[in-house]
């Protein structure tokens, strides 16, 4: 009987220790106690976000059509095309990461603003460059991009590391379409 009793408050002891642990926002060691779809979740939100961006980059290049006098060469519009459409979505991939940490709505200046800014010159710059033959307003979305990028990765950087290293590739991918650009001239 004693023993059945000295059980019981083991048992209520470690319970309420749990729940202590619980409320003061610890996590539990039981992989069983977490939300049973909050993964699915996760992975739908990451989904959303890389392929929403990604797929308004690709749009961008579409409905750009070649009608200036001297059109890049097919080859290189290919390349460009795929580098920016892979570069926005691990771009994407950054932002997600650290909206998952909660950064986009603690610090929006330092993550939502650069990347908003960014995303806009990225959608920009094929209709200028590629539509009109604007190189040199090219240049300019070019320089918000990379500006946007190098903010993106510190302000990202600052809420997850990984998402800050991320987001590195991004300005390296901006100063070569500047490059790509400038030959462009």
């Amino acid at each position: 009987m004693a023993a059945a009793a000295q059980e019981g408050l083991t048992h209520r002891v470690a319970a309420r220790d749990d729940e202590r642990a619980a409320a003061a926002g610890g996590a539990s060691r039981d992989p069983g106690s977490r939300k049973p779809g909050a993964g699915r979740r996760g992975l739908r939100s990451l989904a959303a976000a890389v392929s929403l961006s990604a797929a308004l980059t690709a749009l961008s290049f579409f409905g750009a059509s070649s009608s200036s006098s001297a059109p890049a060469p097919a080859s290189t519009v290919a390349i460009v095309r795929a580098g920016s459409v892979a570069s926005e979505a691990v771009l994407a991939l950054a932002a997600w990461m650290a909206w998952a940490e909660g950064g986009l709505h603690a610090r929006p200046a330092a993550t939502l603003l650069p990347y908003a800014a960014r995303l806009c010159a990225v959608l920009a710059w094929a209709p200028l460059v590629l539509g009109h033959g604007a190189a040199r307003a090219g240049l300019a979305c070019c320089a918000v991009m990379a500006a946007g990028a190098v903010a993106c990765a510190r302000g990202f950087g600052a809420v997850n590391p990984v998402a800050g290293d991320l987001a590195k590739p991004a300005v390296a991918w901006a100063v070569l379409l500047a490059v790509i650009n400038y030959k462009m001239l």
